[in-house]
């Protein structure tokens, strides 16, 4: 075909499928069609939807066209006003919404868990620094440092050739030589790897890193001193003081998104490892003292397991098992050599160790980096009181003639405005820090004060308490024990968590009605065990439940009529028959003496639940012509009830004299008269021998064989 004919056939075929989807070109024109928001979708050019072909075959296969739709242009929808009225508050975002969206926290969040600005603006440089690197990709800026050298390739010196005695240096490659040589090296045996040498420069040169190691020397003076020592008592490198300044940035409260905090970053799991207490009550993550104490344990362990300190650290910032793992792998333990692998190492790893020496260079040399004029802030002093278990910062405040702030500023691992409570017999002391010269007269007014936990004491919780079991349970109202322990709205309570409850109140009364519980129509006979009952929380399962009875989850299913596929529900009471030596003072439960007990199903069921609505249950003879509405409405129930009760459709014919259950009101009178009972029949007296044994001559009286509920109805 001719080009110009192809092009003609071509817009013919782009304005025959304008037609196809119901606009013309004045509609196009218009500014007709879906708009952004509407269900528009615009492609990307490699998107585009391929062109129709314009084969004289494929035109002639097209079915014929049907005349174009006709149609109006609607009424524009009504637009909102551009500004809101000056008296209505702008709706701010949904920061639930936003945290279901987002999968947790949203990246604004996350940026404010990481409270040093230091890190925050390290973090950000960085992403220039050393973008991620592709495998086939060259990252696009760079501070033209040389490549990585093979470690065969570096001289006695630690500098590869490129910047030491490589033959024609350039004059920039000298001048890094020079430069870097005059430095003054921390404790930690350094290598000028190129990415240390491009975050040496990033604080020697870029106003942002300037900014960074300024604030950075002004903080280290708080807590850099007595960091120093712990290190050099047990003999490990003092300038290792300077991961925990990448940590943390020295803010001894920081937490990090994934639960790490205090001045060294440890994780809840890795800190109770290393002999912290992380509970409800204290988090010691967050007590200077205490997690210095740890990481050098810590620290000491992994450079005895890898043998240098290259390796330690990152097993420090990547986990030891995992750097295991790696240099198993790839049959090396040199880091610098794992660094470079694919897939070796974290690419935050990678970045770690050479950040930490860097820093470390910087705060050994602060006048290369125009650091010397920067006056760090005074060593962290203060004095340390011991105070007995459950004593409230504010009573040590008071004693102190302190400002509670300055004390809870001073003992952030103290979550709950007070020491931790222990159990009787168990009074271990707990150290509070106060200001200096003020411990003295702290410690004094102290042993003279009277404090609120002499009117306390400790209460364990049991699986299966709440707050409103506790509350029953001791007396004390929700409120009170909310205040006391600073509970937290909706937080579940741990087993064995101590919790402080009123001193007076603590003996249990037992409640004058029992406990009424709902069991299946199954008998159920164990010599060697005792029945006892459990009420579901929210968020139990049955491994847990059965774990903390001593019992298998398929007992527990047998035991009552379960759906595995289906969650427990808060509320549902279980039936467990556990050893008769079992013991139970950690489970929350009520034995089988202080339950009243009812069958599913059975008339004493019925009986029980309708009572509580005033009801009584009866059984009537349907009359000719009866149906469930006629019967129903003479006793006040909707047919939709009596179809629910009865189990049949509204539809079904009654036959005359059938039995039907109903539910009324128990001064309610029928409105019109049932049928009137037969006369009973005249039976002759059994013989004793023949009666059926007394309920409380069985031991499961209380108990239904399958069939019993079927046969009460009846």
């Amino acid at each position: 075909m001719h080009p110009l004919g192809r092009r003609r056939l071509a817009a013919a075929l782009g304005l025959l499928a304008g037609l196809f989807s119901g606009h013309t070109r004045a509609d196009a024109e218009a500014g007709a069609g879906p708009r952004a928001g509407s269900g528009a979708r615009s492609l990307s050019p490699s998107e585009e939807a391929p062109l129709a072909p314009t084969t004289e075959s494929a035109v002639s296969a097209r079915p014929p066209l049907a005349a174009p739709p006709s149609h109006r242009r609607g009424k524009a929808p009504p637009r909102p006003s551009a500004t809101l009225p000056p008296d209505v508050p702008r709706p701010g975002p949904n920061g639930a919404a936003r945290r279901q969206i987002a999968g947790g926290l949203t990246a604004e969040e996350e940026r404010s868990h990481a409270a040093d600005p230091e890190l925050l603006a390290l973090r950000e440089a960085e992403r220039v620094l050393f973008p991620e690197p592709l495998v086939g990709a060259r990252p696009g800026w760079s501070w033209e440092v040389p490549e990585a050298q093979r470690p065969d390739d570096v001289d006695d010196s630690g500098l590869p050739p490129a910047l030491g005695q490589a033959p024609r240096p350039s004059p920039d490659a000298q001048a890094d030589a020079e430069w870097l040589k005059g430095l003054t090296l921390p404790n930690l045996p350094v290598r000028f790897d190129p990415h240390v040498v491009k975050y040496l420069k990033f604080y020697r040169d870029s106003t942002r890193g300037r900014a960074i190691g300024r604030a950075w020397a002004k903080k280290s003076g708080r807590y850099a001193p007595a960091l120093r020592a712990s290190l050099a008592r047990v003999g490990l490198p003092t300038d290792l003081v300077w991961l925990s300044l990448i940590e943390s940035g020295h803010n001894p409260t920081i937490v990090s998104p994934a639960g790490a905090a205090g001045l060294w970053q440890f994780i809840p799991e890795s800190g109770r490892a290393y002999g912290l207490v992380v509970d409800r009550w204290v988090d010691e993550r967050l007590d200077p003292v205490r997690a210095t104490e740890a990481a050098v344990r810590l620290l000491s362990d992994l450079h005895k397991r890898f043998g240098n300190w290259e390796l330690a650290m990152a097993a420090y910032n990547m986990g030891h098992a995992g750097l295991a793992r790696a240099i198993r792998k790839f049959n090396t333990n040199d880091f610098w050599e794992l660094a470079r692998y694919e897939a070796a190492i974290p690419w935050e790893t990678t970045l770690y160790v050479p950040k930490v020496l860097a820093i470390a260079i910087v705060m050994n040399n602060r006048r290369a980096f125009g650091l010397a004029d920067v006056e760090p802030d005074p060593p962290a002093a203060f004095d340390t009181v011991l105070v007995s278990p459950a004593q409230p910062l504010s009573g040590v405040a008071k004693a102190a003639k302190l400002p509670l702030a300055e004390v809870e500023r001073l003992n952030p691992a103290y979550l709950a405005g007070r020491t931790p409570p222990s159990e009787a017999g168990a009074e271990r002391r707990w150290a509070v820090r106060l200001p200096k010269n003020s411990g003295v007269r702290a410690s004094t007014e102290l042993l003279a004060a009277s404090s609120d936990s002499a009117e306390l004491e400790p209460f364990k919780v049991r699986f299966g308490d709440t707050l409103d079991s506790i509350a029953e349970t001791t007396g004390a109202s929700e409120a009170r024990l909310r205040s006391i322990n600073a509970l937290r709205r909706n937080e579940r309570l741990e087993t064995e968590t101590i919790l402080l409850v009123p001193r007076r109140s603590a003996i249990h009364e037992p409640a004058a009605e029992p406990e009424v519980v709902v069991v299946p129509p199954r008998r159920f006979h164990y010599p060697t065990r005792r029945r006892v009952f459990y009420r579901a929380l929210a968020g139990d399962t049955l491994g847990e439940i059965a774990a903390a009875f001593g019992v298998t989850e398929a007992e527990v299913f047998a035991w009552n009529t379960l759906d595995g596929s289906a969650r427990l529900q808060s509320g549902m009471v279980l039936q467990l028959f556990v050893k008769k030596d079992q013991k139970l003072e950690l489970v929350r439960h009520f034995a089988d003496g202080d339950a009243r007990v009812l069958v599913s199903g059975s008339p004493e069921f019925h009986d029980y639940f309708e009572g509580l609505k005033g009801n009584r249950r009866i059984v009537v003879a349907a009359k000719q012509g009866d149906s469930l509405g006629s019967i129903g409405a003479r006793y006040g129930m909707s047919v939709g009830w009596m179809e629910r009760v009865n189990r049949r459709s509204r539809n079904d014919k009654l036959e005359t004299g059938e039995r039907l259950v109903v539910y009324t009101k128990r001064d309610a009178v029928a409105l019109s008269p049932t049928l009137a009972p037969e006369p009973l029949v005249p039976v002759a007296a059994p013989h004793p021998e023949a009666l059926p044994p007394l309920a409380s001559e069985s031991p499961t009286a209380e108990l239904w064989g399958p069939g019993a509920a079927t046969n009460a109805a009846d």
